[in-house]
């Protein structure tokens, strides 16, 4: 089946489109179902028909279709903590009905509100001679006042407009992901510290709290810090801008970049490193699931990074040769010859699909940004750390080893086997440094070097 979720190029805007029957039949819309939802729902993707054959028609009708798939999908999710707690959507309720309500109706709705919260207080333990909705709250009454304040709009909860505003923005899937943790860590810690987790009561105070308490006392490392301090700061201009929240309390709360010392190369702070060949032997003698075994084996093989697998296409991979057609820079748009090794696995993986088709068709779509791979990316990092593959340092942010560690290890095993500089500079796609043009080679030449450069590479089973 030829799934289509991006534009693809000569042939038009065909997202979220395919014609599972062929060339000619209906068009279905298409949505791709994550991973860890499959068994919930037993498939891999959902398809509805559009009842037409008409690629026109079919480009109109698919975004009702896609919104229906996509409710379809989201109501298998596992529900969230708001979704869990009764009181917070009955108070939500209730407040829906207040914001829209005349004068009238908003006092006959605070007398609503008030009496239900007194409800809240005595089973909470209260009395009826001692419940004061409006006073500071002590610890049996703090429920019942949160009620009275949110179902009145007096308090807005802090995430309450998130996706609103992330559905605004254009930001990557992968950068939404980001800004949600940010939120919820907020959150969490909002929680433990008996702090009210709204718009009104996220004051400069409270935000250089969160900050000194959450990464500063914890020792996180200032970029990771400030990636949520970030995202909460963005959230807030957001919220400034489209409902005139005055102040925003994120600004200027970013912590100072760690000043610039030599750096030794096996330092904490030092570059990132090449498996070694024991441990590119435990990650592929492991117990991996097919996919990630697949794409060990080609990075390490073709020095390809992970996302450029990731969108490998079935014509990508004719002739013995691998085409990298989208890449981070001009340089990486290239060509690799496909190990021998890896041929019959390619083969398999091919088969008898279409050659629009992914190579990996399983990997997940993350959204406008095309990355495909997050999923695993994220799985081969609890693999490898599993198999105790890990080189974490005091003080650094993060092991010097990952998966890109498969396409370090290919060029030091290309570059000490001999092979010149600047051939596998273009195998790699980067730009090279060495003052030799590709102009002194024929295109012929040019393949056998490259292969050769590739052949030269083994695996250490």
């Amino acid at each position: 089946m030829n799934v289509i979720l991006r534009a693809e190029k000569g042939g038009g805007d065909r997202r979220y489109l395919t014609q599972p029957r062929g060339e000619g039949t209906t068009w279905y819309a298409v949505a791709e179902v994550p991973r860890t939802l499959r068994r919930a729902l037993g498939k891999k993707r959902l398809l509805k028909s559009l009842e037409t054959t008409d690629l026109r028609v079919a480009r109109i009708a698919r975004w009702n279709a896609v919104a229906d798939l996509k409710s379809e999908i989201a109501k298998h999710r596992t529900p969230g903590p708001e979704d869990q707690d009764p009181l917070l959507l009955e108070a939500m309720a209730l407040r829906e009905e207040f914001v829209r309500a005349d004068a009238a109706r908003r006092n006959d709705l605070m007398y609503q509100i008030t009496d239900r919260a007194e409800e809240i207080d005595l089973a909470a333990g209260g009395t009826r001679d001692d419940y004061e909705p409006f006073a500071e709250p002590r610890a049996a009454t703090k429920q019942a006042s949160q009620f009275v304040q949110l179902a009145s709009a007096k308090v807005t909860p802090a995430d309450l407009y998130v996706e609103r505003w992330l559905a605004a923005s254009t930001y990557s899937e992968r950068t939404k992901a980001d800004a949600r943790t940010a939120l919820t860590q907020f959150k969490d810690w909002c929680t433990r510290s008996s702090q009210g987790f709204f718009i009104e009561t996220t004051t400069d105070r409270v935000a250089a709290d969160f900050r000194d308490e959450a990464f500063v006392k914890a020792g996180v490392h200032f970029k990771t810090a400030n990636k949520k301090l970030s995202a909460l700061r963005q959230y807030w201009t957001w919220l400034e801008k489209s409902f005139g929240v005055k102040s925003n309390p994120w600004m200027r709360k970013s912590l100072p970049k760690t000043k610039a010392h030599r750096i030794a190369p096996d330092g904490p702070m030092g570059p990132e490193r090449p498996f070694t060949d024991d441990e590119v032997r435990i990650l592929l003698g492991g117990p991996a699931d097919t996919d990630m075994a697949n794409a060990m084996r080609i990075s390490a093989l073709s020095g390809m990074r992970l996302d450029e697998i990731g969108q490998l296409r079935v014509g990508d991979c004719r002739d013995n040769t691998f085409s990298v057609t989208r890449s981070k820079s001009a340089a990486g748009v290239r060509t690799i010859p496909i190990h021998s090794v890896l041929r019959p696995m390619i083969a398999k993986l091919v088969g008898k699909s279409d050659t629009a088709a992914y190579l990996f068709p399983d990997f997940q779509d993350t959204g406008w940004d095309g990355n495909r791979t997050m999923a695993l990316s994220k799985r081969f990092t609890y693999y490898r750390k599993k198999l105790g593959v890990h080189d974490k340092r005091p003080g650094a942010r993060r092991s010097k080893v990952n998966f890109h560690s498969f396409r370090r290890w290919f060029a030091t095993k290309a570059e000490d086997a001999g092979h010149r500089e600047n051939v596998v500079a273009d195998i790699m796609g980067h730009e090279s440094e060495v003052g030799i043009t590709f102009g002194l080679y024929s295109n012929a030449q040019l393949k056998r070097l490259k292969r050769a450069c590739v052949e030269s590479v083994k695996l250490p089973l």
